[in-house]
């Protein structure tokens, strides 16, 4: 295209030149070419600012002019219109200078010696600013249209043509819980709710596939489980050819809409099916409206005409005006009245009620109508005792809960008070309760608490308390004690009762229990210092294996001053840098050369010395400090990786154990990340060992997560195999690269025929499974004969070292 097929309209340049004669010498030269334009001149700042106002299609400028540079046209000139055409026309201009000018946004520089290159410059900035300009009319109408679909309070989303989402708005993200990362690559499915018949789905594909819009209200799901209702539009996008390439997808949550027409419909329903009765009546007590079950209790047919009842009919004639009266005045002054009356029904009966009245008032704030709601509550007064009884007992067991015993613990304490005798509350935990859940199901687990509650207040005298604490905990209290001896006999009629097996679905299962006793007046005097005494007690029995009972004592009273102390010192150790990681040697039994090491973390308290973990690993999981204290490992671990490497150490590698809580992090996938880059972590140097009982809490969950750290590169190996739920399912359900047998089945190896067995069942099916297997807790050589007979891969333990210091490690290492 020429110039003379833009110049229509009639072009219009401006000029910037200090010289009048310079700009009347390029205006001959331009339309010596054949150029016919309208033209201004300006030599200053001011000018140029003003004249800017105006249309331009391009603009010349001198680059040196008294008191006023070209570069600084050009910025007054880009900051009004960053396409509006600018050429520098200079004598002075040179090579680098130009280069500055066409940085600073210049399309173009020409000397004025060499004018040749002026017209073919011009006609091609005039087809560039076109383009420019309407590239960034594009562009802007692009972003308004994405912040229409970003800032739209309807939901939208872009799939592929086989139905894979690509993108996903911020109210697609409110709405559903889906974040763009959760939702890529997905398809819709994500939303099914399971509310439609799978022809409805079917029916949309094919509207859709054949280039059609649908329009349809759908049940969706939000990641949380909720449904919503939403009003779809679902549009094919085709290019050129016509052939579909995406589709889009709007849709508006009209939950709301269908939430509030449902409640209208089903208060329409409820006021006629609805036990009680519903009438809405005038000040003077006429009746407007009574539903159905007014009428029924009244003896008022359907065909009758309300309007010759009156509320006051509902009372006895001795006090219907007073309760007009008393119900007018106070629903005038506040609105409601509310209260417990009697209706006089139908055959003379009278039924106990619980009455509200509300007054609908006009704009002149009097009242145009009242209405009322009577529920029948004979049955209520019927069962006041019972709901007394649900108060104070817990509804599976029927046993007293935790605010009943509280009051006969008092008054046992009250009575052992004024006779000197012993009160003993014992605190019982069941063992192992959870797989017994998690293995038959809640309802079996509730059917044996049934059983066991049964027995336990079987055997206990009148006077005794059996209550339910919560869970599987039950708590006796057992008063009138001559002797604190005497709860000996307790104890063993409570065994004697629950020594014989439970029958739960066909099924027996042997109960027993880890018990706590506490004793008034030696352990405490008030309630809750004895509850609690008795729980420390208990968990001391717990600690010593199922089974166990334990008494509190003066010295576990201190002991539990040591563990608060202890804790309070727990939170500083991060700060003060108490942490330590030890490393136990991972031997490689095909060519006896150390592969790696499990860190293993150590308290160097400044006082108490190395404190041992088994005291403070339970503080760091009770308190929610394993977290930042299970990032802190992963880093100190990492880093003395790379401190190993430095010694020429490449091919080791480290393994560290996460903990429940860890797992449970929303943001343990970040973090991971972030350690190995921050520390600079080849990959797979770095093994993760979990327990298998971690794991199946939420298999779906922990799969994904493992998926998720496994594709880093990052080795996931079971810890403590055989002591959990030892599922062979799982094993190929996760991304596993090891199994770790635990130390309880290699310490017996060589005289248990069992563990031994065991151990060579685990190494089969961990090589068929193509996983390494390393042993743990190995102590002696024959142990260490027995497994590498059975293939056994890695092996660890005191038979090689204790886990020892990063320094004492890499002494090992270089021996």
């Amino acid at each position: 295209m020429s110039i003379t097929q833009l110049s229509s309209p009639l072009l219009r340049f401006l000029f910037i030149e200090d010289l009048e004669d310079d700009a009347l010498l390029l205006v001959d030269f331009l339309r010596s070419g054949g150029l016919e334009f309208d033209w201004q001149r300006v030599a200053t700042e001011q000018e140029v600012s003003l004249k800017l106002q105006e249309s331009w299609d391009i603009v010349f400028s001198d680059y040196t002019m008294p008191g006023f540079s070209g570069i600084h046209a050009l910025e007054i000139v880009r900051k009004h219109d960053p396409d509006l055409p600018f050429i520098f026309i200079s004598g002075t201009i040179g090579e680098e200078i130009a280069v500055e000018a066409l940085k600073h946004g210049a399309q173009d520089y020409v000397m004025k010696g060499n004018m040749g290159r002026l017209l073919p410059a011009i006609d091609r900035e005039l087809r560039e600013a076109r383009s420019r300009r309407e590239r960034r009319q594009t562009d802007q109408l692009l972003r308004k249209l994405s912040l229409v679909v970003t800032q739209t309070t309807d939901s939208v989303f872009v799939t592929d043509r086989e139905g894979h989402i690509e993108y996903v708005n911020p109210a697609f993200e409110l709405l559903t819980g889906y974040s763009i990362g959760e939702a890529k690559g997905k398809t819709p499915a994500i939303l099914c709710s399971g509310q439609h018949d799978r022809n409805v789905y079917c029916q949309l594909w094919e509207t859709i596939v054949s280039g059609n819009i649908y329009k349809g209200t759908l049940v969706n799901r939000r990641k949380n489980g909720e449904f919503f209702h939403q009003e779809q539009e679902i549009t094919p996008l085709k290019d050129e050819q016509g052939h579909i390439t995406h589709y889009v997808a709007t849709g508006r949550d009209i939950t709301n809409r269908v939430n509030i027409e449902r409640e209208r419909a089903r208060l329409a329903a409820i006021l006629e099916a609805t036990p009680d009765l519903v009438a809405i009546f005038e000040p003077s007590g006429v009746f407007r409206y009574l539903n159905g079950a007014g009428r029924r209790l009244l003896g008022i047919s359907l065909r009758e005409d309300i309007t010759q009842y009156r509320m006051q009919t509902l009372f006895r004639k001795d006090i219907a005006q007073q309760m007009m009266d008393e119900i007018i005045k106070s629903a005038s002054q506040d609105g409601i009245w509310s209260g417990e009356t009697v209706l006089q029904i139908a055959a003379g009966r009278e039924l106990p009620v619980s009455q509200v009245v509300l007054a609908h008032k006009n704009n002149g704030q009097e009242i145009e109508f009242l209405s009322t709601i009577a529920r029948d509550i004979s049955e209520r007064k019927r069962f006041e005792a019972e709901l007394q009884h649900q108060a104070t007992h817990d509804r599976l067991t029927n046993l007293p809960n935790r605010f009943f015993l509280v009051d006969r613990f008092t008054t046992a304490l009250e009575h052992a008070r004024r006779h000197r005798h012993y009160v003993a509350v014992l605190f019982l935990d069941m063992d192992h309760f959870k797989r017994i859940n998690d293995t038959l199901g809640h309802a079996a687990g509730d059917s044996l608490l049934q059983q066991v509650a049964q027995r336990l207040h079987s055997c206990m005298r009148a006077n005794d308390t059996v209550a339910r604490h919560g869970g599987d905990e039950f708590t006796i209290v057992v008063g009138d004690l001559d002797d604190p001896e005497n709860i000996l006999g307790v104890l063993r009629k409570l065994r004697k009762a629950i020594e014989r097996p439970i029958i739960v679905n066909s099924q027996e299962i042997y109960v027993t229990f880890s018990t706590g006793i506490a004793l008034y007046p030696h352990d405490g005097t008030g309630i809750e210092d004895l509850l609690s005494h008795a729980d420390i007690a208990m968990y001391q029995a717990k600690s010593a294996g199922p089974n166990q009972y334990r008494f509190y004592a003066p010295n576990m009273n201190v002991r539990g001053h040591e563990l608060l102390a202890l804790e309070a010192d727990l939170r500083r150790a991060m700060e003060q840098e108490e942490f330590v990681l030890h490393y136990q040697p991972q031997i490689d039994l095909r060519d006896n050369r150390i592969i790696g090491a499990e860190g293993l973390i150590r308290w160097q308290h400044p006082t108490r010395g190395l404190v041992s973990p088994a005291d403070f690993i339970p503080l760091l999981e009770k308190s929610g400090m394993i977290v930042p204290v299970g990032e802190w490992v992963m880093h100190e671990a990492c880093r003395m990786h790379r401190k190993w490497r430095k010694l020429g150490f490449n091919d080791l590698r480290v393994s560290i154990n996460v903990s429940a809580a860890q797992f449970g992090d929303a943001d343990l996938l970040a973090k991971v990340q972030r350690v190995l880059k921050e520390e600079r972590m080849p990959h797979q140097a770095l093994e993760f060992e979990i327990t298998e009982n971690i794991l199946m809490r939420d298999p779906v969950s922990a799969a994904e997560l493992l998926e998720a750290i496994h594709a880093l590169g990052v080795r996931i190996a079971i810890d403590d195999f055989g002591t959990g739920y030892s599922s062979l399912a799982y094993l190929k359900r996760f991304p596993l690269d090891a199994l770790k047998i635990d130390q309880t089945f290699v310490r017996d190896i060589t005289s248990d025929t069992s563990d031994a067995a065991i151990v060579e069942a685990s190494v089969s099916l961990a090589h068929k499974l193509d996983l390494e297997v390393v042993a743990e807790g190995v102590e002696t050589e024959q142990q260490l004969a027995f497994l590498y007979a059975q293939g056994c891969d890695l092996v660890q333990g005191y038979y090689f070292g204790r886990p020892v210091t990063i320094s004492e490690f890499i002494r090992l290492l270089q021996q």
